[in-house]
């Protein structure tokens, strides 16, 4: 499979990132790319993009100069010499605040970028929760086939006990502890299946996709791409750093007064000829209590600043926290998988000794049953920590999904 071509909002980046130049990430995998492109389709996706489109949309509205007024009037003024008609029409232009323009274009423009922000963190998140339920889909299935392939070894044990009743040398209760260890792993076996089941409808649910389709397999980005600098967290964090900046300067820019000009054109309509008036209108308002409110509005948008930094700063912590546990889960799973090796070679070799015996006679009573039972469940019991422990390494993974650069997604 080709790489998707993909693009970078610049204005996410430039609240996201520093002002130098960062080296190319390399390419997506085709694992990788396949989970993309499958989030990227989800409905929850489809309307974050919809979202950041109206948003681009209203740039064309921001900053937007007021139309002008145009006013009209007849009226009619009664002397007792005569009667004359009088019209006049009076066209009136508002202006903008000061700052309150520039103001308004930095908030559209904020608001964009808390859009597509917000986009590719949502796209993050729901990879991270399809990614986590396709490992756990994976952790069940591969429990379930190590406890099917005890279950066939419980069963070689059954018709070697069943060999020493038919001659005489064992007993029905040995057989009757065996086939309840396999209706014991037989259940465990459906219930890790029912597990993956589940997990894969939940994530069917989420990327809104039939019951037969089929999903990605599992992908995770791996600890070198993951930089915390252009983490999706702190892009909507500089956005709405942005946003309250853009708030706290049209807070600033309302407590100014609201002007217009104007021009005024009157006539009378006299019997010796027309009286015409000029004049040019000015006006202004008296901004009393504007001020207080704006003065509040400033204090509100400080407060919002703060709170995003604050976000930005958890979300530096969060990350390093997430790399960390990858790190730690992938030593347990090699400390388990070398253990395991260790503990799979002993326990075959007596597990061989004991079935042998079992079917020759050469131990009597329930010394091999029981015996027989305790290699197989620390066999099991061994390769399920394995399972688990490598299961807990694509768990961590999976969520790195959630701190993955927006070059990972396509744009909204």
């Amino acid at each position: 499979m080709s790489p998707h071509p993909i693009f970078v909002a610049a204005l996410v980046l430039a609240l996201a990132v520093p002002a130098e130049a960062t080296p190319p990430r390399s390419p997506l995998t085709s694992a990788q790319e396949e989970l993309a492109v499958a989030v990227a389709a989800a409905p929850e996706l489809t309307a974050a993009r919809a979202r950041a489109a109206a948003a681009r949309t209203r740039l064309v509205a921001a900053a937007r100069f007021p139309d002008p007024t145009v006013e009209g009037m007849v009226s009619r003024r009664n002397t007792p010499m005569e009667n004359m008609p009088m019209w006049e029409v009076t066209v009136r232009q508002p202006l903008p605040k000061a700052g309150e323009r520039a103001a308004d274009r930095d908030r559209a423009a904020a608001v964009v970028a808390m859009a597509e922000a917000e986009y590719f963190s949502m796209a993050g998140e729901m990879a991270a929760d399809i990614a986590m339920a396709l490992a756990e889909a994976d952790t069940a299935q591969l429990r379930a086939q190590a406890l099917a392939a005890q279950i066939a070894r419980t069963e070689q044990a059954i018709s070697a006990v069943d060999t020493r009743i038919a001659t005489g040398q064992g007993r029905l209760g040995d057989r009757l502890v065996l086939q309840t260890r396999i209706a014991l792993m037989q259940l465990m076996t459906e219930q890790d299946r029912r597990m993956a089941e589940d997990a894969l409808s939940g994530a069917r649910g989420r990327l809104g996709l039939p019951s037969a389709t089929p999903l990605p397999v599992f992908a995770a980005p791996s600890l070198s791409e993951i930089d915390p600098d252009q983490a999706p967290a702190l892009a909507v964090a500089g956005a709405k750093t942005a946003e309250a900046r853009a708030m706290a300067r049209m807070a600033r820019a309302s407590a100014k007064p609201m002007t217009a000009v104007g021009l005024r054109f009157e006539r009378e309509q006299e019997r010796m000829g027309n009286n015409d008036t000029i004049g040019v209108a000015f006006m202004t308002e008296l901004p009393w209590r504007g001020r207080r409110y704006a003065r509040a509005e400033e204090r509100a948008a400080q407060a919002e600043t703060t709170a995003a930094l604050a976000e930005a700063s958890v979300a530096r912590y969060r990350i390093t926290a997430a790399l960390s546990r990858v790190e730690r889960a992938e030593r347990l799973a090699e400390l388990a998988r070398r253990l395991a090796q260790e503990t799979q070679k002993r326990l075959n070799a007596d597990y061989d000794t004991l079935v042998s015996a079992a079917g020759t006679g050469g131990m009597g009573g329930d010394s091999t049953v029981l015996m027989l039972l305790e290699v197989l469940e620390k066999t099991t019991e061994a390769q399920l920590q394995v399972i688990d422990a490598e299961g807990s390494v694509r768990a961590a993974r999976a969520e790195l999904w959630r701190y993955v650069p927006a070059a990972f997604f396509p744009n909204p």
